[in-house]
């Protein structure tokens, strides 16, 4: 899970740069060119928002499955390492 919370977040911290960039661009554009570029990014500032209160609720309505996926992994990988130390022990 917290591969997945540190994507989601690197992927908000991108969007978050490349509407900087964005910005950046707008700034070095004609008058007419930069209303078109302001009206985008005003689009994709609504849209970061809503994928991030959506990602937001998504996460904390399958808190518990999410936390259940996360049990199950660390008690699979308990489970192969005793098997991994038995056998190696058994071989020696």
């Amino acid at each position: 899970m917290e591969n997945r919370k540190g994507s989601a977040e690197e992927f908000f911290r991108h969007t978050g740069k490349k509407i900087d960039d964005l910005i950046v661009e707008i700034r070095n554009q004609d008058f007419a060119k930069q209303i078109e570029l302001e009206e985008r990014l005003r689009e994709l500032r609504r849209n970061k928002e809503s994928l991030e209160k959506d990602f937001s609720k998504f996460k904390e309505d399958n808190k518990t499955v999410f936390q259940d996926i996360v049990n199950s992994f660390e008690e699979s990988i308990l489970d192969i390492k005793k098997a991994f130390q038995k056998a190696t022990t058994k071989s020696n």
